[in-house]
């Protein structure tokens, strides 16, 4: 009757259908007496139909002035997501209140289209937008009137197209397909993490971002966006935590070949490096590799953590070499420093070997490589006959743990992929593609 935190998302809907969450819910805040509360969480799927209650229960929860509001609607199911989520419900004039107190807001499938008498959420330091009609002048207009966000997150917004991240305070963005965007400008100059989930397709303005720390891309496409960054050598000098795709490696081998004079990339602080591989390892990606430790300079780099592609393809292992073929060995400028190596989804092919070698034969202070196997290591365990792949990658792993390591002190530890949070060690990005889905 008096809590000051109301939370109706995805435990409290448990086992209900949505006419019982309504009930529920309506019953929860007419017993309520409070006439201040702190925070309110609602997730719902709703239909149209239910545009009375959405405005109930916002009106409930601005009225008691309410500091955080996490109001969504995109659903609890991933169904909903993809095929039900057209309709779009509509904001009470109330929530544009002058004297709100909000410092945190998060919605979903909602129009934001403030009255022009609207004047800005004053104490807001965050804001989440998913699957939110909100223009471009809107959303600009949004920022320069909440200037003390340091939070920003864009999900889903297919309305944005050309954009002005601006703020003086603003210190991390994050974007999750918002894929009719064509260009951004950037003008927040204490922008320090930006992670970034879609369609590569965008013209960008990095004009006054000088402090980013902290940037994840991952593109659906090629190797446009992360171009556009991580060729602005002002944008990636003050870079510590990067995760990249394979497309920026396609992006140096083409800069090697036309335009040579661009290189090599300095990262000057970069600390961790984590990069997404989804080629097959093959000559072709072993290549990419080389070319990128030989083109790109990171004296600090300490951690390095590499992701091979999860997808099924036909690999190839050592005994399908042909006799007389030669391993060319991977350039290794940058690796003296390395301390902790990581590769996720390791099958043993004759590729990965030769790169994992490479790591074990350069790395002169390495501490710890940790090899986690890919899903297939333990299926002779629910199998009558072992499958050739699997035999493979126990194998390969044996023969890891007996390869020659140039540091003396490097340990070698191999688990099965639900194993691998067991072990302490994971990338500053490493659940930043689950937070998003």
């Amino acid at each position: 009757m008096h809590t000051d935190r109301f939370d109706f998302r995805e435990v409290f809907a448990r086992a209900q259908t949505r006419q019982q969450f309504i009930d529920t819910v309506n019953r929860y805040l007419q017993l309520h007496n409070g006439s201040k509360i702190h925070n309110f969480r609602l997730l719902f799927d709703p239909d149209i139909q239910n545009q009375v209650h959405a405005d109930k229960w916002l009106e409930f929860a601005i009225q008691r002035s309410v500091e955080e509001l996490d109001f969504d609607f995109c659903g609890r199911t991933v169904a909903f997501d993809y095929h039900l989520g057209s309709e779009r419900l509509k904001l009470p004039d109330l929530l544009y209140s002058s004297d709100s107190p909000l410092t945190h807001l998060k919605l979903g499938q909602f129009h934001f289209n403030p009255p022009l008498a609207f004047t800005g959420f004053a104490s807001l330091v965050s804001l989440y937008l998913r699957r939110v009609n909100i223009t471009d002048d809107t959303l600009e207009s949004l920022l320069m009137k909440c200037p003390l966000i340091t939070d920003l997150s864009l999900c889903k917004c297919d309305d944005l197209k050309n954009i002005k991240i601006l703020g003086p305070k603003l210190e991390r963005l994050l974007m999750f397909n918002c894929n009719a965007i064509t260009n951004i400008d950037f003008l927040a100059p204490n922008l320090k993490s930006f992670h970034f989930h879609g369609e590569p397709y965008m013209g960008y303005s990095f004009q006054e971002v000088c402090a980013l720390e902290d940037v994840y891309l991952y593109t659906n496409g090629s190797f446009e966006l992360q171009q556009h960054i991580l060729t602005t050598a002002y944008v990636y000098s003050t870079v510590k935590v990067l995760t990249f795709c394979s497309g920026f490696l396609t992006y140096i081998s083409s800069t090697e070949e036309h335009a040579p004079e661009g290189l090599p990339f300095k990262f000057p602080h970069l600390q961790e490096l984590q990069i997404l591989v989804r080629l097959p390892m093959d000559e072709y990606s072993l290549d990419l590799f080389d070319i990128l430790f030989e083109h790109t300079i990171c004296p600090c780099l300490e951690k390095l953590f590499i992701e091979f592609s999860a997808r099924d393809y036909h690999p190839i292992w050592q005994s399908q070499l042909d006799e007389g073929e030669e391993e060319e060995e991977l350039a290794a400028c940058w690796l003296d420093n390395l301390k902790i190596v990581k590769i996720t989804n390791f099958r043993g092919t004759t590729y990965e070997m030769r790169f994992v070698k490479v790591i074990l034969s350069k790395c002169l202070s390495l501490e710890q490589m940790v090899i986690v196997a890919a899903q297939n290591f333990d299926q002779e365990k629910q199998m009558t006959q072992v499958s050739d792949s699997s035999t493979a990658t126990r194998t390969a792993v044996g023969e890891l743990l007996i390869t020659p390591k140039v540091s003396n002190g490097a340990r070698i530890v191999v688990c099965r992929d639900w194993e691998a949070d067991s072990k302490n060690l994971s990338h500053t990005h490493a659940n930043v593609r689950q937070m998003w889905i």
